[in-house]
């Protein structure tokens, strides 16, 4: 049975309108007296039709106002304005438009029932139609994954879970290209056009308004095939796989590792620096016998260079001991035979009840390698992977930028100490953040003539480490410039006491870009390397 709802103003017309409906029975006929009675009690009765007489321009903000009230309360009644005109009843259908009735035939009250009726099964379709939008659309604000629609290149629908995820208003993505807030954008669009079919899924990373970045994977099922761009994508959080991936590099990182420095070396000092103990893969290392080692200086095992002027030896651990610093540190030694080598340590120092330094455990790991003059030098291959992971640097560059600051910190120039600083990798950003203090003297010049893995390259730019500023390398080791000046904010960055300025500068700049940093300290001639604004090997 049909429910209508009758506003009955006392008017003839409405008299009349509702003198037909009374005469059929296949109806439930409510009346009210006013617009205003009609949308207080519309909730109880949920009419399917709403009887309206014709109204002035201020009854019709009314109405439309109570369509909306109607559409806020889930209901979605036919709304039908009335008005008899020489015995005619016309109706106004607010979607479908209008229709007439002639009232003087013998059926008009049929024919008013039956305009109704459809009147009423369109609402119903409407009505029914609105809900399954609804409910889908709720699906979709409520799901937890991230979901867009994107038409003619420009994202036109999204829903809360990316805006809460993503970081972003909603008139910051909508009416947007996707490009707005991902990073490898041209990338996404070049694998949706090159990946054939309606459903395409892949890999890409998202620019969060905080300007973090979240790796995420994309399934785009495209609206049509010649435009793979446009249609719905579902955006999958990745952060979570990402942050595994990592956790599960870096433990093959340290599996490989500690597989490489499997011999440990063991050796034990007094305060004063004297050896109490040492471990026979220590004595083998520096080519003693076992009982050559023990009662004798510690200073023995450095070449004379490095501690002449060091009172004593022992401090050189204690500061490898310092917990302020989780870098691991690497000293330059000598054999009893003369041939260097080097050996990272870790030192913790033995203190009594009353905190009286009794002794220090050293435990080191042989670093050496030979290269092919027959000389040794410092092998990287054991922890270079992990500083050079998510970099364009080569491992080649990497360890001729090493050698170079080992040759500076260690020779000096002209029988000085001399400090400088390298940042290698990621060279458009690092120049982007610096400026030059001097003219660029590596401007111009082919790569054969600045590649800083050519000896006589490292001979040349130790004459420019003389100079203020840092040196620019490109990730494959090309010399870009030197002489530059870091313009970027230090604030963020928190180093060991001791620390000059020109190390909190390469750190800040490493934090802010893919570079890596080189710090050649003028005292002592240490080789400080940096990664993500934080000091991770340092080289004695």
């Amino acid at each position: 049975m049909v429910k209508i709802l009758l506003v009955n103003d006392k008017s003839k017309d409405a008299s009349s309108i509702q003198s037909h409906l009374s005469d059929n029975l296949q109806i439930e006929l409510w009346e009210v007296r006013s617009i205003a009675e009609g949308e207080e009690k519309y909730q109880a009765i949920t009419p399917d039709i709403i009887l309206v007489p014709f109204a002035g321009e201020d009854d019709m903000s009314r109405i439309v106002s109570w369509q909306r009230q109607c559409m806020v309360h889930g209901y979605h009644p036919g709304f039908l304005f009335y008005i008899i005109q020489n015995n005619n009843a016309i109706f106004f259908d607010i979607s479908q438009g209008s229709f007439i009735v002639p009232l003087q035939e013998s059926d008009a009250s049929r024919q008013i029932f039956a305009s109704i009726r459809q009147v009423s099964g369109r609402a119903k379709v409407e009505r029914s139609l609105r809900e399954d939008y609804d409910h889908h659309n709720r699906i979709i604000s409520t799901m937890p994954l991230s979901c867009l629609e994107v038409r003619g290149g420009t994202v036109t629908r999204v829903n809360p879970a990316f805006l809460q995820g993503s970081g972003y208003d909603e008139h910051e993505i909508l009416g947007h290209a996707p490009d707005t807030w991902l990073m490898n954008g041209q990338t996404v669009r070049d694998e949706l056009f090159r990946q054939p079919g309606l459903h395409t899924s892949l890999e890409g990373m998202i620019r969060k308004k905080d300007g973090k970045e979240m790796p995420c994977r994309i399934t785009v099922h495209s609206f049509h095939e010649d435009n793979p761009g446009d249609g719905i994508w579902f955006i999958e959080d990745r952060s979570d796989y990402a942050a595994l991936h990592s956790a599960l590099r870096e433990t093959e990182y340290t599996c490989r590792e500690q597989l490489y420095l499997a011999e440990t070396l063991v050796i034990r000092l007094d305060p004063d620096g004297f050896i109490t103990f040492v471990n026979p893969s220590a004595v083998r290392c520096f080519g003693y016998e076992m009982d050559e080692l023990t009662g004798i200086s510690i200073g023995v095992l450095f070449p004379p260079w490095a501690i002449q002027n060091v009172i004593n030896p022992a401090s050189l651990f204690l500061e490898v001991s310092d917990e302020s610093s989780s870098a691991l540190h690497i000293f330059e030694h000598c054999k009893k035979n003369g041939n260097h080598l080097w050996i990272a340590w870790t030192s913790r120092g033995l203190y009594d009840s009353d905190n009286t330094l009794t002794g220090i455990i050293c435990v080191g790991t042989d670093m050496t390698e030979q290269v092919s003059s027959g000389e040794e030098r410092i092998s990287t291959r054991a922890w270079r992977d992990r500083i050079l992971s998510f970099t364009d640097i080569s491992p080649e560059a990497f360890d001729a930028v090493l050698q170079a600051c080992i040759e500076i910190g260690r020779e000096g120039r002209e029988g000085k100490t001399i400090g400088t600083s390298f940042l290698i990798g990621d060279s458009e950003e690092v120049l982007k953040r610096s400026r030059q203090l001097i003219l660029n003297p590596f401007a111009g010049h082919p790569p054969e003539m600045r590649n800083i893995a050519v000896p006589d390259v490292r001979e040349m730019l130790k004459e420019y480490a003389l100079l203020d500023g840092a040196f620019v390398v490109s990730g494959n080791g090309l010399l870009e410039a030197a002489g530059r000046y870091i313009t970027v904010d230090t604030s963020l960055i928190s180093l060991p006491k001791g620390m000059g300025t020109r190390h909190s500068s390469v750190a800040a700049l490493t934090y802010v870009t893919d570079a890596i940093g080189f710090v050649v300290s003028e005292s002592g001639g240490k080789v400080s390397i940096m990664k993500k604004g934080k000091i991770v090997k340092v080289i004695a």
